[in-house]
């Protein structure tokens, strides 16, 4: 933690604390050690066997470094930017309050729920909740991300803010479309601190548009389906059942539609059930729900019956059905 608590209840920054001074944290209420080391700088920590250490976790150099670079930064365009308010009816400590955003700097994997739960305490009080987390890798021209990663996109937008945890530069991650499970196409811009300012406060902007995997990204896909040597592999099971070869599956699977991004499942798979369930002549809506896999974003909870109703009009229209 940057800041704590005296006696007089006034916040005060580790770096201008005094050691003869008595500091406590403002959730667990319980006297703090005031640190001043060289690798992290001047910091308060909880005593080891306290019941604050054992439910708030502690922060890493790099997030440390972060959040102090970030919270002077953002002084500059807002002096009334707050670094770890507590907010009293939620029991919460935001890293950053900038404006009407709260801002999450996430480094170490965490639990959804958890995230899920402070981001709703968050915006019980009005506020709109950014987690900002390390620049992704590119791997092949893809953006490999991990799971924490994907967890902070903001999914209505495809918008993932990130920082490089060395130089602390910001960055956007845009136009964010899933290839496969863990790798992403999208556009990688980086951020002054007022061009970062004014990000947060434009309208929203919505990716309408649909596109589709190349050819061989399906064939490869297949491929990577055969090689588990598996007959209960659901995507060449489904061909099995309708006699498909790979290049016709290549023809009318992988289209990438805008909600794509909350639907973890490849969209080979989930449009082979839809034309399984055309060639039977069943309603597909209901097999989607039952198989299809989701994923989870802090900041939006997804109505899957919903966005299952508009992928399959989508997939429909693309067959002219």
């Amino acid at each position: 933690m940057l800041t704590a608590y005296n006696v007089q209840s006034q916040q005060i920054l580790a770096t201008q604390a005094r050691k003869e001074e008595v500091y406590h944290c403002p959730i667990c209420k319980e006297v703090l050690i005031l640190r001043q080391g060289v690798r992290k700088g001047a910091h308060f920590a909880h005593y080891r066997h306290s019941m604050g250490h054992l439910h708030l976790k502690g922060e890493s150099v790099q997030h440390a470094r972060c959040k102090s670079t970030l919270y002077e930064q953002l002084c500059k365009v807002d002096s009334s930017t707050q670094l770890e308010p507590y907010i009293k009816n939620i029991a919460q400590i935001p890293d950053i309050i900038f404006g009407t955003w709260a801002i999450e700097i996430q480094l170490s994997s965490i639990a959804i729920k958890t995230m899920r739960a402070r981001t709703e305490g968050l915006q019980s009080e009005g506020y709109h909740v950014l987690w900002l987390v390390e620049k992704p890798q590119m791997k092949k021209g893809l953006y490999v991300l991990s799971q924490l990663q994907q967890q902070c996109i903001m999914p209505s937008t495809k918008t993932l803010y990130c920082i490089d945890t060395t130089s602390c530069e910001l960055f956007r991650l845009s136009r964010i479309m899933p290839i496969t499970a863990k790798t992403f196409h999208g556009e990688l811009t980086p951020l002054s601190i007022q061009a970062f300012s004014h990000a947060l406060q434009q309208d929203p902007q919505y990716d309408v548009i649909v596109r589709k995997l190349s050819t061989s990204q399906i064939l490869k896909y297949i491929q990577q389906c055969r090689r588990q040597n598996s007959v209960l592999e659901p995507t060449l099971s489904l061909m099995y059942q309708m006699r498909m070869l790979d290049e016709q599956v290549a023809k009318v699977t992988g289209f990438l539609f805008p909600e794509q991004i909350y639907i973890h499942t490849h969209p080979v798979l989930w449009q082979l059930y839809i034309l399984k369930c055309l060639q039977v002549g069943i309603p597909s809506h209901s097999l989607l729900l039952k198989q299809l896999k989701f994923r989870h974003f802090a900041v939006e909870a997804c109505d899957r019956q919903q966005i299952i109703n508009r992928i399959v009009q989508r997939y429909l229209k693309i067959l002219n059905l």
